[in-house]
């Protein structure tokens, strides 16, 4: 029981040690341009519109792998 007590308080004692590496450092703007270009791409997944003769359809998904759900918008008269 107590070899048990003492390895998982070890272990515990590890997760706090490593499991804590957010900063409260401010970003770069390099670095902040780069995270907005990877959103960018994530969006463009989630995201497609094309034009037709009578007007609009825009197409969303919920989460990256999934079907679109698509909306079609008529051309004004």
């Amino acid at each position: 029981m107590h070899k048990t007590l003492l390895a998982l308080g070890l272990v515990a004692g590890l997760g706090l040690a490593f499991g804590q590496t957010a900063s409260a450092a401010p970003a770069s703007a390099s670095a902040l341009k780069e995270a907005a270009a990877v959103n960018a791409t994530i969006q463009k997944a989630q995201y497609a519109e094309h034009r037709t003769r009578h007007g609009m359809v825009k197409c969303y998904r919920d989460f990256v792998v999934g079907p679109y759900r698509c909306h079609y918008y008529r051309n004004p008269v």
